[in-house]
């Protein structure tokens, strides 16, 4: 009784309580993710998985931690628990990493599969979404999908009897799309069809209506007849 009075009191600071460990297990396979995690748990870490975004800066297995952390051996100890499974961790960020925080007795693990270029793959990623012309004969808009088709349609047309907008939108083509090499993106028709534009990617940190906007341009590296010198671009708030 008095041992758990004593742990009530310094829990955090003396180690009574298990180290939380955030396995972001967004490049992981389901197998490895619960090898992965069935380690941990036998050396006495508490797992919690997530499927979030890396921070930008993490491009490498690091570890990411509060620096009021009660016991800085945990990250000794952790590494050496994933050296078990394999993974060498190159990395450990105090208090955050970009908007990715962690509490006083938290450790964020994020470990990347050997082989994966994560920058590359970020790249990819960042350039899904819908995109709208510019410098265009007429107004459309470019949809880059995640499983890496895209299709080009027709903008929402204003019904003529009301300020409203017809949600339907025409199909003008659709194919393939894929990242020959960052930040170059080329753009395919079906194989029944072949043809291929390419277009150099381009972000900007620019300030529209007084806010800051970061925009992705997908800029013609010629004139192609499907596209002309269209431009397309996509913006979000960072």
């Amino acid at each position: 009784m008095r041992w758990i009075l004593l742990c009530g009191i310094f829990l955090g600071v003396s180690g009574c309580g298990h180290t939380q460990v955030h396995l972001y297990a967004k490049y992981l396979s389901e197998s490895e993710v619960n090898r992965i995690s069935e380690q941990l748990k036998k050396d006495d870490f508490d797992v919690d998985v997530n499927q979030l975004t890396f921070p930008i800066s993490i491009r490498r297995n690091s570890l990411v931690y509060s620096l009021m952390l009660p016991e800085q051996s945990e990250l000794t100890r952790l590494t050496q628990s994933t050296a078990k499974l394999g993974y060498s961790v190159e990395s450990e960020v105090p208090l955050f990493s970009n908007n990715h925080s962690f509490t006083r007795d938290s450790i964020g693990l994020f470990l990347i599969p050997e082989g994966l270029d994560v920058a590359a793959l970020m790249s990819y990623e960042g350039l899904v979404g819908r995109y709208y012309s510019k410098a265009c004969d007429v107004e459309v808009q470019l949809l880059l999908n995640l499983d890496k088709t895209y299709t080009l349609v027709g903008a929402l047309q204003e019904n003529s009897d009301a300020n409203t907008f017809d949600n339907k939108q025409e199909t003008l083509l659709s194919g393939f799309w894929k990242v020959t090499q960052y930040p170059y993106v080329q753009l395919s028709g079906p194989k029944s069809h072949p043809w291929v534009a390419s277009f150099e990617a381009q972000v900007q940190d620019e300030i529209e209506f007084g806010v800051a906007v970061e925009n992705t341009y997908l800029k013609p590296l010629s004139e192609y007849e499907r596209f002309h010198l269209c431009q397309f671009y996509k913006g979000r708030v960072p």
